[in-house]
């Protein structure tokens, strides 16, 4: 399948009305409808046959007009994929559903939280009771509306399976590590990646809930750097389609070793514990938001984690001791 070239002074930005819509072509058949940044994010649209949305979470008006484009609408979509479970990414999964009577696929971790979205909450570590958590739930509701939404998927998959629709193929590979049903999803045809949140964007790679894993995300970056794919689909760039990822998605991974560091410059400026690593904000730059404030917590967690496997610190009495 011939790849379209993308030129980086191309503009696929289009004023619909008031509202700046974005949708550009990277190959046959291969639309991505940009969202880009949290609390969205860009959604690749395939038409053949069928049509197809894999991660729903651009604006829907973009949606709609990058359908338009194609003479096609949003209840003309067959499928909705999910990569993982993310509010952003499945943002407008039921509402199409419910317009479209598409056909909701998922892995088999992301499935039953979709079904069930009080266990979505638990599975995000907002568990009832928890103090943030009607302040996620109210961050979710208003800048990603609908995906708290009760919606069923149709089909489950597993990693390495293979979907046909019509004249596109995806191939599912599972990289966890950001959360552990993330999964990356291969266009076998174009021989692209949609890489879901493994983004490449200057924030660099989240972590930030109590199963993620630094270790896996590592792990899953490193697969896709051994990989001789086409490009690479990101789920959170303007400019989405990354011909020369490699590069890029080095620096990506480096920022854990980046994040690491600071976190073990506190520890040895005399922090003891998390309140004290986070009295200044290491990953976020501002945590004005106590939603935020969870995610940098966890985030720390997990490098302090890491942090006494390598023995570079150590715990006393609830302390977090240099080496």
């Amino acid at each position: 399948m011939k790849l379209c070239g993308c030129n980086p002074h191309f503009s696929p930005y289009v004023f619909l009305g008031m509202i700046l819509v974005k949708s550009v072509e990277l190959a046959e058949g291969v639309h991505v409808a940009i969202g880009p940044h949290f609390p969205q994010c860009n959604t690749v649209v395939l038409v053949s046959e069928t049509v197809t949305v894999i991660d729903p979470g651009c604006p829907l008006e973009t949606l709609r007009f990058t359908l338009r484009k194609l003479g096609k609408e949003i209840n003309d979509i067959d499928y909705v994929v999910l990569s993982h479970i993310h509010p952003d990414h499945i943002t407008h999964a039921s509402r199409i559903e419910r317009t479209s009577r598409c056909r909701i696929v998922a892995n088999d971790i992301t499935a039953p939280l979709f079904d069930e979205k009080e266990e979505m909450k638990c599975f995000l570590g907002f568990h009832k009771g928890e103090l943030v958590r009607p302040l996620w739930e109210n961050l979710v509701n208003e800048r990603m509306y609908g995906a708290l939404d009760e919606g069923r998927t149709n089909f489950v998959v597993k990693d390495q399976e293979e979907i046909s629709l019509g004249d596109h193929t995806l191939r599912m590979v599972y990289t966890p590590g950001h959360l552990p049903d993330h999964m990356c999803i291969e266009l076998v045809e174009s021989n692209l990646l949609y890489s879901a949140d493994i983004d490449c964007t200057e924030f660099g790679p989240f972590y930030g809930h109590w199963n993620s894993s630094i270790t896996e995300f590592k792990q899953s970056i490193e697969f896709i750097l051994s990989s001789n794919y086409e490009g690479l689909i990101s789920g959170h760039l303007g400019q989405p389609l990354l011909r020369e990822f490699k590069d890029p998605l080095k620096s990506f991974l480096r920022q854990f070793d980046v994040r690491e560091d600071l976190v073990l410059l506190e520890i040895s400026g005399g922090a003891r514990t998390l309140g004290e690593i986070m009295a200044h904000p290491l990953i976020y730059p501002s945590l004005s938001n106590p939603v935020f404030l969870y995610f940098e917590k966890w985030m720390i967690e997990h490098h302090v984690q890491e942090l006494l496997k390598k023995g570079k610190v150590w715990l006393k009495k609830n302390q977090i001791l240099p080496t």
